[in-house]
């Protein structure tokens, strides 16, 4: 088994486990019984991502994209089903996924009806699918502002963010081994933000001042 399998494989196995990591946040939203305060960005960037990506597999035929984003486009449409089944603010929803489809329809019609040979459609399908995975792996940033704001990353989806690390880090080490920049610049791109992420859970503490102060005994 060469080195490109292995890190082939090591890939693949990555991002299915970083597939369940949407299964926390559901089970967050379960136990509040409303979505609240989470976005449903990752999980609609997610499915995004799975289309172009499986889109983009199949046109260089290969097998690792192929099979791990049939896997994950999967998961991510089951989390946005229990995010939809959960949300008291459906109308929104309902606006985002239509952008979403209106998004997917308009991108494979410039696939279809626009580019000119295999090679073409294959190269602008790689752009669509980097484009997406930058959007999936800064997700997360939309609740930046908060995090500065409070001072506390109770907003971020640690575990989303702590496999997207992984994930993307062997993504690229594979797109190298395949010298393909598609797989690499993405992925390395995304390994650097989640790695800044991450590193906000060193800067801020978990929880806000008013937490603290709830924690801490009364002396009176």
């Amino acid at each position: 088994m060469d080195l490109k399998t292995i890190l082939g494989n090591a890939a693949t196995v990555c991002t299915v486990a970083s597939f369940f990591s949407g299964a926390f946040v559901c089970q967050k939203i379960w136990k509040k019984g409303t979505t609240a305060d989470i976005s449903p960005f990752p999980f609609l960037t997610g499915v995004l991502c799975g289309v172009l990506w499986l889109r983009y597999g199949l046109f260089i035929q290969d097998s690792a994209v192929i099979i791990v984003n049939t896997i994950g486009l999967t998961f991510q449409t089951v989390y946005v089903l229990w995010y939809y089944i959960f949300t008291l603010n459906r109308q929104t929803l309902h606006k985002q996924l239509f952008g979403i489809g209106i998004l997917l329809l308009g991108l494979f019609s410039y696939l279809i009806y626009i580019t000119k040979g295999k090679d073409e459609a294959t190269f602008a399908s790689g752009l669509m699918a980097s484009g997406a995975s930058l959007a999936f792996c800064a997700a997360p940033l939309s609740s930046m502002a908060d995090v500065i704001k409070t001072k506390s990353v109770k907003m971020l989806p640690f575990p989303i963010i702590l496999t997207t690390f992984g994930m993307t880090s062997l993504w690229f080490m594979y797109g190298f081994m395949l010298n393909d920049k598609f797989i690499q610049v993405p992925n390395l791109i995304g390994a650097m933000l989640a790695g800044f992420q991450l590193s906000l859970f060193v800067i801020y503490p978990s929880k806000t001042r008013t937490d603290r102060e709830k924690d801490l005994p009364d002396v009176a």
